[in-house]
């Protein structure tokens, strides 16, 4: 990709097959018009609509990373690492992938750095083995890595925004715009698209105005009852159902 300064993203994660939640995403998108889509991995998994999901990412993404659930399609040695109901999920959603979209994932970096950002699905450090970064200790290590102002990851599906000197608001953000220091160094989360997990249902991504120097997390309700009901009547364990009301 070449460098791009002047810019929207739109910073979309852990999409998992949800299409009522992408379909709102990008209805959004589609009024307020971001520049560019950035997708952080994970788009299939734990959903009824993989090959829709997919689908939407492939075309529209201007920057994209592969996501452990992608990466358990591919390779039989991660799918063995998942367990309970992620393994049943991902050995439906590899049976009903599409050829043409299993191939275009085959495609997918682990890392992208494109200044001025860098992104990748778990840690910059180390994005194949995708490790949380949910700790000081991945937090050091994926600064240390990040060759780039400002670096994107998602798979916790907890919005986040810590700073490299640790002097501004970080941790856990809410929804709403975070306004960015010129010159420090930031690391990033957007949320989840498709499965949120900091309590609050309702679909969650970013977006980076690169010009003015913020990030906003954007938090939209979705209509997540007809999401959970397709999960439910394709077979899938119900827990997944469950985690999107």
């Amino acid at each position: 990709m070449g460098e791009v300064t002047t810019m929207r993203y739109a910073i979309l994660a852990d999409i998992h097959g949800n299409l009522e939640a992408l379909e709102t995403a990008a209805e959004y998108l589609e009024k307020h018009g971001p520049e560019r889509v950035v997708c952080l991995g994970d788009s299939v998994g734990y959903g009824a609509n993989p090959n829709e999901c997919l689908d939407w990412v492939l075309r529209h993404s201007a920057m994209h990373v592969l996501g452990n659930h992608e990466a358990a399609v591919l390779h039989e040695k991660i799918r063995w690492s998942f367990m309970g109901c992620a393994r049943i999920a991902i050995d439906w959603t590899a049976d009903r992938l599409r050829s043409e979209l299993i191939n275009g994932i085959r495609e997918l970096p682990y890392l992208q750095v494109s200044p001025p950002a860098t992104i990748a699905h778990g840690t910059i450090y180390r994005p194949e083995d995708f490790e949380y970064l949910m700790d000081d200790d991945a937090g050091m290590k994926s600064f240390m890595a990040l060759a780039t102002p400002f670096g994107f990851v998602g798979h916790s599906h907890v919005p986040f925004g810590i700073s490299e000197t640790g002097k501004e608001k970080d941790g856990y953000l809410r929804e709403g715009v975070l306004k960015l220091s010129k010159g420090k160094r930031y690391l990033l989360n957007p949320g989840s698209i498709g499965q949120p997990r900091d309590g609050d249902p309702r679909l969650s991504f970013g977006i980076f105005d690169a010009d003015e120097l913020t990030f906003e997390i954007v938090r939209l309700p979705y209509d997540n009852k007809k999401a959970a009901a397709k999960i439910r009547a394709e077979g899938l364990p119900g827990v997944l159902a469950g985690r999107l009301l």
